[in-house]
């Protein structure tokens, strides 16, 4: 339950590890929130790219910014966790940005009037390394079976309280490389969570070749998501299937068989690439860098 006679503190977590080219537009995209009670907590794994220049120029805006050698994403996101003090929790990783400047203070609405409500999620856009729109993940009301099926929470677009937080053990499981946010989901509803979605748009998930996402999708995404499957509903889904699952709940594609569906909808997206930029021709992450 989260009060709504003040202004609750939100801790939002970056993990972050060589991201130079687009650490600054997640920066901004949280220090620019209209929300005035923010914990921002920056982890990063000691990155080589010049990272450390970036985070060090917003440090004195951060509440805690960590620059140590991690284990990788899991870690990183339980140091921060250890140390956020809100009673509200989020995290954004350092390739993706809130849509616009009031994300943060429509979720807190949102849990406020709605104080049975343990985890609060939006609409995600997905985008280039540009920043220019690719596509729109499909809105999904919150659905119960179906989240056991598969992951269409989208984490970057997702808050959630340190009421439900704590009951589930206050961390993030790091046996997970890839579905650590969906195996996080499952265990809030273990632990009696009940979620509400909202009909905006809240996150930029941004697609590029050679992101984490990209790349681990099927050597260990899928593996990750049939041990949840056996853990929390006892079945296991065929590869296959799983995919075709994926392609109509995450993505706005159709099935097609044997395919990979990250690469499917790539594919899909490029082609479309021109016509989209006729439609919006400027990033949609520029708003935090445009900022006044």
């Amino acid at each position: 339950m989260v009060s709504s006679e003040h202004c609750p503190k939100v801790s939002i977590v970056t993990p972050s590890y060589s991201q130079a080219k687009f650490i600054e537009r997640t920066l901004l995209s949280v220090l620019r929130q209209d929300y005035p009670n923010l914990e921002y907590i920056v982890v990063d794994g000691n990155s080589t790219d010049g990272s450390k220049r970036i985070l060090n120029k917003y440090s004195e805006k951060l509440a805690h910014l960590v620059i140590e050698p991690d284990e990788g994403q899991t870690d990183a996101l339980n140091k921060g966790f250890s140390l956020a003090t809100g009673e509200i929790i989020a995290y954004i990783n350092s390739d993706d940005c809130y849509a616009n400047e009031t994300v943060v203070s429509t979720a807190v609405r949102v849990l406020q009037e709605n104080n049975d409500i343990d985890l609060v999620y939006g609409k995600r856009y997905f985008v280039n390394a540009s920043g220019i729109f690719i596509n729109a993940m499909p809105f999904r009301p919150f659905d119960r079976s179906l989240l056991y099926l598969n992951d269409y929470i989208p984490q970057e677009c997702s808050f959630w309280t340190r009421e439900i937080f704590e009951k589930s053990g206050s961390f993030v499981n790091s046996t997970f490389d890839f579905a650590m946010d969906y195996e996080l989901w499952l265990r809030f509803l273990d632990h009696g969570a009940s979620f509400l979605a909202v009909n905006e748009v809240f996150g930029l998930f941004r697609w590029y070749d050679g992101q984490k996402s990209q790349n681990a999708w099927r050597t260990k995404g899928l593996p990750e998501i049939e041990r949840l499957h056996r853990q929390y509903t006892g079945f296991y889904i065929e590869e296959a299937k799983m995919m075709d699952y994926y392609q109509q709940h995450y993505f706005l594609a159709h099935p097609k068989e044997d395919a990979d569906a990250y690469a499917f909808c790539y594919r899909l997206w490029e082609k479309q690439l021109a016509y989209r930029r006729q439609i919006l021709k400027s990033p949609l992450d520029l708003w935090a860098l445009d900022a006044s």
